[in-house]
């Protein structure tokens, strides 16, 4: 938060914001340093040498300096994360060599900035990995209606989870039932998905309703008025039962064969 801050206030007064600078801390610390009083003292010290030794400084042979940065820069890298790499996984070391080389070969923003690129990549691919959708069997169920359990996110990069079951080939039933209860987060696109879902079963003849929907993700069904507008209120159940009991009510109401909201 310090840093931030300062990184805020430094531009008024000419500076340049930096990223977090651990050469303080990491010295401190291989001294026995174990507060943050430590680096406080540092930093004042260094103030002073530079407002009032900095003529006696000057004099300091830049070969010296030199060596002393080597040896302390060599000193902060853990360089034993090396020999550990083979314990993590392959994403883990693609970014870590890759910020590695990049910090050396050009400098530490550009590292930095691709660090967090890759971060997030792999981020998304592993998170939609852990995303899926399975046909779950009941019994009594009726024929045309088929019911899907859909564990995990359903973001931008894992919406094509969704899209088989508009395929004719992989679900030719007209009603769809989807258990929701497993899903921890949904953005637009997922919905988008949900509703391009809902049009097909439509489309067919049927309906999508969705059951047992985590909290979080009915606020935001809400929130985007994805259940008032686009689905239905009506579509929404607590449990299979009850989503059941909606299938059965409106085949006997024919309330399938009513038009529906685009």
């Amino acid at each position: 938060m310090a840093q931030g801050i300062a990184n805020i206030v430094v531009p008024f007064f000419g500076g340049i914001p930096a990223t977090g600078a651990i050469a303080r801390t990491a010295t401190n610390i291989r001294a026995g340093a174990f507060s943050p009083i430590s680096g406080m003292v540092h930093a004042l010290v260094l103030l002073l040498i530079v407002l009032v030794a900095a003529p006696l400084a000057s004099h300091i042979p830049l070969a010296a300096l030199c060596a002393i940065l080597i040896i302390v820069a060599f000193n902060m890298g853990d360089w034993h994360a090396f020999y550990q790499m083979q314990r993590f996984p392959l994403h883990y070391r693609i970014i870590l060599l890759s910020t590695f080389f990049i910090t050396v070969i050009f400098d530490l923003t550009l590292a930095v900035e691709v660090g967090l690129i890759l971060a997030s990549l792999f981020f998304i691919f592993r998170v939609s990995n852990l995303t899926r959708i399975e046909r779950v069997a009941h019994d009594g169920l009726p024929d045309g209606i088929a019911c899907y359990r859909l564990r995990g996110s359903l973001f931008f990069g894992a919406v094509g989870k969704i899209e088989p079951l508009m395929d004719v080939r992989f679900n030719s039933a007209k009603t769809v039932l989807l258990d929701m209860h497993y899903v921890l987060d949904i953005d637009d696109t997922g919905l988008d998905a949900l509703a391009s879902l809902s049009k097909t079963m439509r489309k067919r003849g049927g309906d999508l309703i969705l059951f047992d929907l985590d909290e979080s993700v009915r606020q935001s069904m809400i929130r985007t008025g994805f259940i008032h507008d686009v689905i239905g209120e009506h579509y929404i159940a607590d449990d299979f039962p009850s989503a059941l009991a909606l299938v059965r009510s409106d085949s006997e109401a024919g309330l399938s064969a009513e038009p529906r909201m685009p």
